[in-house]
């Protein structure tokens, strides 16, 4: 199944692109734009290059975040919010088709 994922940019351009089910959203981002310096540590919960807020409309959606993510989360040298999360932790499902993330 295809999830449909809505991404704004560093720049603030947004660009919507379809993803199998069960891809995390730092690997969908990776594969379809490949932004610089982003998912540096390939995914493993170790860098938070691959920090995303999750449109809040969308965020109650997701699963809750796991406690290494939120330690790495408080360790980060950027604005974190209740919508911060890492894409390395996030595997799209089918009730998060349409999902909006700002990468940050």
């Amino acid at each position: 199944m295809s999830i449909r994922i809505n991404v704004i940019d560093r720049k603030g351009n947004k660009t919507v692109f379809d993803v199998e089910e069960n891809t995390t959203i730092k690997d969908a981002i990776m594969n379809e734009l490949s932004p610089d310096k982003y998912g540096i540590c390939d995914g493993n919960c170790l860098c938070g290059t691959c920090h995303v807020r999750v449109n809040p409309d969308d965020f109650e959606k997701l699963k809750a975040k796991e406690e290494g993510e939120i330690d790495l989360l408080k360790t980060l040298d950027v604005k974190i919010d209740k919508y911060s999360r890492l894409g390395c932790q996030i595997k799209l499902k089918k009730e998060y088709d349409n999902i909006t993330i700002s990468i940050v």
